[in-house]
């Protein structure tokens, strides 16, 4: 039998009056994004000036002989002035007494200007509530009458009242602020919550210069910040420093909803200009960010000497500046995301990534970026509730990983530009050969052939150095080892797994065939031939490591050469497969004694190469080893039918840290081109190989 209700009934959901100001400090997470929220709403409002100013008692404070100043909270005030459209009784009656309100939400662009409206939220109105206890709103609309409402805070601490409960006043008057023709709104906020100190101020008119998007500026609006004299370096108009006006590189250029860049790049001299077109896309990759734009200006932090006799200026007023602005920033509708591009906030792990590679790669402060977005071609992308970030998806982890490919394109002709040592030695060709002695050596027992302790010290030394330096060899040998067998453990670990998955289900079929009242023995027999065919299967994966094992000694044993190649090949198996590469190996046989291990990390760098730049190129995808035995040496050609390499890129690819892949080391060339000089030989890039992309030459000189 159902049982009855005792009571029942409906009720109201009541907020107290606190939940006001629990929302503002929630929200609105600093002093500085609160002022944002507020120059929003005059851009909202087709204002074309906004004024802030601080006024109010500034202390001193002496530290030794430093000096330092703060505008004191009590009896300090900060206006916002702006000359927009203002707001009538029924605005201020409804939308800005509605918080959350979805007047917004409804309305896409500005009435006058046609600005889309960036504070969609409907809660920027918190904002006076986290800068200070007491708002004053004056405004007018044109043609209309003054009006005048007064928020106190404060008032909606008292715990035992509900939202509903707090009454705001208002009256409409005639003008008092807004007097003749002029009209907008005026916000008065007292009582401040905290102190502001020199570098609070110095924060927010970096956030206000980076606020809208430089590169493509909002038309018809200036800010001006007017603060106390004690801080008068930070007050005026809002503009960018004069100082970064010209950047050493810099690329800008539009992403279309397809993933295609379109970019143009200019550098340090005459004759860099360049424009670029490329896919952001994997073969199989879905594009779903959206277009955007963006412009990304560079400097060398170790030649901004240089940078500042050109301009006139302080090389101190360069780095400055640079400190303040470096990192990239993301702007949606002309206005800047937070926290994106702020000092520190890394948000695209640039430093991080340069750490594997410094040559190459440029860090976060080096950078002073602007990624352009918009609500319309972006709708992926959402803000957090707090008003800084955007909310984490797949469309934002796309968009990350955009910006890097184009910064590694910058990366790519930076290198080329950016003066190196040892440019001008055309020897320079190992890891090692910047660092022979063997010159200075001469030329001393040269000079000093009658001293006898001076040449015992010196041979000393040339024994200690020489062995230091093969004892530095011999450590790089063991790390390249390791690289090589990360990846061939990743294939093993991968084919081994399968490999248990299947005997798993094998000697269940086994055990439940022995178990049957109907037992078939000719079944279970069939079943353990299956498993041991796989065990072999396994067994040459294990066997294609035994080469990186740490027992073998004295000089490597003969192989076959061309068995050492395929065996690397093998491993590829199934990516060569999902590409439909077809594979061209040497039919003969060469006797070698080169160190198996050291023939697998050449090959694993040169093919996983092929496979990364084939995969996206549309051609017929094709890889062709050949093997020459001639007196004395050895040759091999490695060809494949990929996109290539740019020919001004042909004098680089050899260069230790260089790499043209987004996240690339850098030193896969470089070790295959270092085991080569071991074996007496040497690797080239040649021209008119068997196939159209890029072809190596590759010579061994010893044991061969």
């Amino acid at each position: 039998m159902k049982k009855k209700a005792i009571e029942s009934g409906e009720s109201l959901l009541r907020p107290r009056a606190r939940i006001i100001k629990t929302i503002g400090e929630e929200l609105i997470s600093s002093d500085k994004v609160a002022i944002l929220e507020l120059v929003k709403n005059s851009y909202d409002a087709d204002a074309e000036i906004i004024v802030i100013t601080f006024t109010g008692e500034v202390r001193e404070a002496v530290d030794g002989r430093k000096k330092s100043h703060s505008l004191d909270r009590e009896g300090s005030r900060i206006v916002v002035f702006d000359d927009g459209e203002g707001m009538d009784l029924e605005t201020i009656r409804t939308a800005w007494m509605e918080p959350a309100t979805v007047a917004k939400k409804s309305i896409v662009e500005s009435r006058a200007k046609g600005r889309r409206l960036t504070g969609e939220k409907g809660i920027g109105r918190f904002s006076s509530a986290r800068l200070g206890s007491v708002l004053k709103i004056t405004t007018r609309k044109k043609g209309e009458n003054e009006i005048f409402a007064r928020f106190d805070w404060e008032d909606f601490d008292d715990p035992n009242l509900f939202l509903d409960e707090v009454k705001c006043s208002w009256v409409v008057r005639e003008p008092e602020v807004f007097i003749d023709d002029t009209y907008g709104t005026q916000l008065e906020i007292l009582e401040l919550n905290s102190t502001w100190s020199e570098s609070k101020f110095r924060d927010l008119r970096i956030t206000l210069q980076r606020l809208v998007n430089p590169v493509k500026p909002v038309e018809d609006f200036l800010i001006e910040l007017q603060l106390p004299k004690e801080f008068k370096r930070y007050s005026g108009t809002i503009e960018p420093p004069e100082s970064l006006r010209f950047p050493m590189y810099s690329v800008s250029g539009k992403v279309n909803a397809d993933g295609f860049v379109d970019a143009n790049y200019s550098g340090r001299g005459a004759g860099t200009a360049d424009s670029v077109t490329f896919s952001l896309l994997d073969r199989d990759q879905t594009y779903i960010t959206g277009p955007f734009s963006f412009k990304f200006d560079v400097w060398d932090r170790d030649l901004l000497s240089e940078l500042a006799e050109n301009m006139g200026v302080r090389i101190k007023d360069i780095r400055q500046a640079l400190n303040a602005l470096a990192g990239v920033s993301i702007y949606r509708d002309g206005f800047r995301v937070l926290p994106y591009g702020e000092p520190k906030v890394d948000w695209l792990g640039l430093d991080l990534r340069r750490v594997n590679n410094p040559t190459l790669r440029l860090s976060n402060n080096q950078i002073i970026g602007f990624v352009e977005l918009s609500l319309e071609s972006n709708p992926s992308f959402t803000d957090q509730s707090n008003r800084e970030g955007i909310v984490a998806s797949d469309a934002f982890d796309q968009l990350r990983q955009s910006i890097i490919s184009i910064l590694a394109k910058l990366e790519e002709r930076r290198y080329a530009e950016r003066p190196r040592r040892g440019d001008d030695d055309p020897e320079n060709k190992g890891l090692f050969s910047s660092i022979d002695i063997s010159r200075l050596v001469e030329l001393i027992r040269e000079k000093l052939a009658h001293d006898k302790d001076a040449l015992s010290n010196l041979s000393a030394f040339e024994r200690s150095y020489k062995s230091g330096t093969q004892r530095i060899r011999d450590v790089l040998a063991r790390y390249r080892r390791l690289s090589t067998l990360g990846v061939l453990l990743d294939v093993v670990l991968h084919d081994g797994n399968n490999f248990l998955a299947h005997l798993d289900s094998e000697l269940l079929l086994v055990r439940r065939e022995i178990n049957s009242s109907k037992r078939d023995i000719n079944k279970v027999n069939s079943r353990i031939d299956t498993v041991l065919s796989q065990r072999k299967v396994l067994s040459q994966l294990f066997k294609r490591l035994e080469p990186f094992g740490g027992r073998k000694k004295g000089k490597p044993k003969e192989i076959v050469f061309e068995e050492a190649l395929e065996s690397v090949f093998q491993l590829f198996d199934k990516e060569i497969d999902e590409l439909d590469v077809q594979v061209t190996l040497p039919t003969s046989r060469t006797l070698v004694r080169i160190d198996e291990s050291e023939l697998q990390i050449i090959f694993v760098n040169l093919l996983q190469n092929s496979l990364y730049w084939m995969r996206n190129h549309d051609d017929s995808r094709r890889i062709i080893v050949e093997v020459t035995n001639l007196i004395g040496e050895l040759e091999v050609i490695f060809s494949d039918s990929g996109p290539g390499i740019p020919e001004n890129l042909h004098h680089l690819i050899f260069d230790p840290y260089f790499s043209t892949k987004p996240d690339g080391i850098g030193l896969g060339l470089t070790i295959v081109g270092e085991i080569l000089s071991e074996y007496g030989g040497e690797l080239n890039l040649i021209d008119g190989g068997p196939l159209p992309g890029a072809t190596l030459e590759l010579v061994f000189r010893k044991r061969v």
